[in-house]
């Protein structure tokens, strides 16, 4: 019985709730817009969070899978990859993890079941697939066997490929491809989903030689995956592995010293590229759904306040003042019940559009309607639906009946109504304006970053790769690639509009950079351990030119220097020894007071008997490692383009324009070569700061959508003062009131508002800006210019708002107003 009386309740009370929405369209409309912005702004933020942070990753027992990496002891900072003898010494000693795996990703050409097609790949220890607990769909993983030198070639493929590329053969093991330079028997085909590393469509055992196991600890080119015991913690293992660090330090100090261990657990990992710009956002949106529910309070309010008399004929009646505030809440469902459900809607949207935006998110997003993303949304109603339902009550606890049911028309309004109006609109502006300080400082950051030089001119410069066929890998071969390669190079020049054609080894901001220990001619006798270790790339006599980086001093590679290069081999220290280029940087830090031109050095790798380079020139510093970081040492040694597939051409308009006939080049010198990479210079230096980029443009983003909602918000309460004092106003002007002095009076109501809200806005800007320090680029948290143009912005856009409702207050007849009710 008592349950039919409560239900019975519920669908009196929803059914007038839907009754008064629908009596104020308008009205109804403005908060459940304001809603769905803010709760699909959350929505749409807390999914992408869910799948960083929460969402179980597609691999067993995932939260024991970690990456190893070697770290700089020094500073902390993460160095990068591990070589195989540090990796063998990491997984025989240490007692914290089940199994360690290593792994090297790249791309090539495959060939088999179709035309040939650049594809990622990856080269694995024998344990991978057992380290990540994978078993594959059909077929077999890789023995320990088929990880050593002369074993038959053997292949994984995904799923994926699997579908595409062979129609889902189900006899597809035992079938050979050509993948890169070797013939690979299929042996196993991987479940669906998984690509792991980096979205890979075929897996090879990495040949593990003797060169490889004893003498190649001093070069990193390996990345290391391992799965944690049961029952051993994260501490435990770093500590453990801190401890094996220093001991190869001790063992090995020319290579390993200074060279410690870090663990990353897979989710940290996964998501570190976007994880403070989620919680940055995360905490953004949070305050976007307050001004959305202050703003809809607000609105509230209004039409509350002009229900009064309805409100007090009915407490004067016997309702009670919980069920007044039990009918306020209903309204307040309905409304936030619809915001929730148009928000999912523009929640999706925006996924989508981040997705576009950014490919790191892109790989998150996935489908956001899980049950943990719902059950967020459903949180964000009900808490909408208080905040929307109980602030409005509060104008009504200390209603006074008799002089709401004597009075008509608004003056007979609540007396706390206003004060809770301004209250509300002084919290948004305050909001508003932390959210448009932080954004103003990423904006700025970015212009920033984007005014340091690169160290070349990006104007008109397109860049790609080139992915050979398969072939036997001997020196004939080479050089008959080395000749292909010159071939297409002179082809390319001949395109009308191209200035000059070169290539490299080292496109611009590579993953990692190869570095060797090097000497000088004029290095003092260090320790091992304090050997520094020296980036280098090769580069073809033009490449310099195509690039726009500037000459010093001497002068650039030349055709001779070509031939020195390739007997490179047989020379030791002779004057007719293979030459290089440095940067600025290494000239001034060795050769501060002298040319460096002349001078020589060679690298420092005991495997093999380096020549005496010398230098010939210096070229400015280029940013290779990113616009942010300081050009470090630097050196080019000459190459007719044998190993130097990143291709860059610099024309006399949109190189873009040539991208059709560089294909056809190509598939005239061989149909079996393919390219990728292809952009702009211009595109490659905007995709190092697509996470700024993305974090100014969204961040700020929702600081517009916090001024929108301000400017709405101040916009209702001047125009409800002026409503509530049209009678006040109208005896002013009767009285002889000018008009210029009704418009002050307006503008003025709603301005003091916007400077008190200024006022606590700056205060929680000044305090939370100090936790972006490590998203800003050479600007203060605190940087003067932000904040005096953010402060004058608000001002604009406030002055707006109260603009409209001046002007109507200034129109306002005196003998209509006397009458007003």
């Amino acid at each position: 019985m008592r349950h039919n009386l409560l239900m019975a309740d519920f669908i009196q009370h929803l059914r007038y709730a839907l009754r008064n929405a629908f009596k104020a369209p308008g009205h109804s409309s403005l908060v459940v817009l304001a809603l769905a912005i803010g709760i699909g702004v959350n929505t749409a933020i807390f999914s992408l969070a869910n799948a960083a942070f929460f969402r179980p990753l597609p691999y067993p027992h995932a939260d024991r899978l970690a990456f190893l990496w070697q770290s700089n002891i020094r500073t902390g900072e993460t160095e990068g990859r591990v070589s195989y003898p540090n990796f063998a010494d990491w997984k025989a000693q240490n007692q914290s993890f089940e199994d360690m795996a290593v792994f090297v990703t790249g791309k090539s050409v495959f060939a088999g079941a179709g035309d040939p097609e650049r594809i990622s790949g990856a080269l694995v220890s024998a344990n991978f697939f057992s380290v990540m607990g994978l078993t594959p769909l059909s077929g077999r993983v890789f023995s320990s066997d088929e990880q050593r030198p002369g074993h038959a070639n053997v292949i994984l493929i995904s799923y994926r490929l699997w579908q595409t590329r062979f129609g889902s053969d189900p006899h597809v093991i035992g079938r050979t491809v050509n993948f890169g330079q070797d013939h690979n028997t299929i042996v196993g085909v991987l479940p669906s989903g998984f690509n792991f590393p980096s979205d890979a469509d075929t897996w090879i055992p990495r040949i593990v030689s003797e060169f490889t196991q004893k003498k190649a600890r001093q070069y990193p080119n390996l990345q290391v995956v391992g799965r944690l015991k049961p029952g051993v913690s994260w501490k435990q293992a770093q500590t453990e592995m801190d401890t094996i660090g220093q001991r190869l330090a001790q063992e090995y100090p020319a290579i390993d010293g200074g060279v410690g261990v870090r663990i990353v657990p897979f989710r940290e990992q996964f998501s570190e590229n976007v994880r403070q710009g989620l919680l940055l956002l995360w905490a953004a949106i949070s305050a976007v759904l307050l001004i959305a529910c202050l703003n809809a309070a607000n609105l509230i309010v209004a039409r509350s306040t002009g229900r009064h008399k309805e409100i007090a004929l009915r407490l004067a009646l016997g309702a009670s003042r919980g069920h007044i505030l039990r009918q306020l809440l209903y309204e307040s469902l309905v409304l936030a019940s619809a915001g929730a459900g148009v928000g999912l809607l523009f929640a999706s949207w925006i996924v989508h559009l981040a997705g576009r935006l950014n490919p790191a998110i892109a790989r998150l997003s996935g489908n956001i309607f899980d049950r943990r993303v719902l059950g967020y949304t459903l949180a964000l109603t009900v808490l909408t639906t208080l905040v929307c339902g109980v602030l409005p009550s509060f104008s009504f606890s200390r209603m006074n009946l008799n002089h709401s049911l004597k009075s008509g028309g608004a003056s007979g309004a609540p007396s706390g109504t206003q004060t809770l109006r301004s209250v509300l609109i002084v919290a948004e502006v305050s909001l508003a304006f932390v959210l448009l300080i932080g954004s103003g400082l990423l904006v700025r950051s970015l212009w920033n970053i984007f005014a340091v030089s690169p160290g070349f001119d990006a104007t008109h410069v397109l860049t790609f790769h080139i992915y050979w066929p398969n072939g036997p890998a001997n020196s004939t071969a080479n050089q008959q690639r080395n000749a292909v390669f010159t071939d297409f190079l002179d082809r390319l020049r001949a395109l009308p509009g191209v200035v000059s054609v070169g290539a490299t080894s080292n496109v611009l901001f590579p993953p990692e950079m190869y570095k060797v220990p090097f000497v000088t001619d004029n290095q003092s006798t260090q320790s091992s351990g304090e050997r520094p270790f020296l980036p280098h790339g090769e580069a073809t006599p033009e490449y310099f030119q195509a690039m726009g980086i500037p000459l010093l001093r001497g002068r650039f590679f030349e055709q001779k220097d070509l031939t020195a290069a390739m007997q490179a081999a047989s020379i030791a220290d002779t004057a007719t020894g293979p030459v290089a280029i440095i940067n600025e940087t290494m000239a001034r830090r060795y050769w501060p007071e002298s040319d460096p031109t002349g001078h020589k050095f060679r690298f420092d790798d005991p495997n093999f008997k380096s020549p005496w380079f010398t230098i010939v020139g210096v070229v400015g510093d280029v940013r290779q490692e990113g616009l942010e970081k300081s050009a470090g040492l630097m050196v080019y040694l000459p190459s007719s383009g044998e190993w130097s597939d990143d291709t860059v051409i610099r024309t006399t308009n949109d190189p873009l324009t040539l991208v059709a006939a560089i294909r056809e080049q190509i598939r005239a010198l061989d149909r079996n070569l393919a390219v990728d990479n292809v952009r702009t210079v211009r595109d490659l230096l905007s995709q190092q700061e697509l996470q700024r980029q993305f974090n100014a443009m969204l961040l700020g983003g929702l600081a517009a959508i916090a001024l929108l909602l301000s400017a709405l918000g101040i916009y209702a309460s001047v125009s409800y003062w002026v409503r509530q004092r049209t009678r006040e106003i109208g005896i002013r002007m009767a009285l002889g009131a000018q008009r210029a002095h009704v418009f002050e009076l307006v503008v003025w109501r709603g301005m003091s508002l916007i400077l008190i809200g200024l006022g606590f806005g700056l205060a929680g800007a000044l305090a939370v800006t100090r936790f972006m320090s490590s998203l800003l680029y050479n600007v203060r948290p605190s940087d003067p210019l932000t904040f005096v143009l953010i402060t004058l912005l608000l001002a604009v856009v406030a002055l707006m708002a109260c603009y409209s409702p001046a002007r109507r207050a200034i129109k306002i007849d005196p003998l209509e107003a006397l009458r007003y009710e």
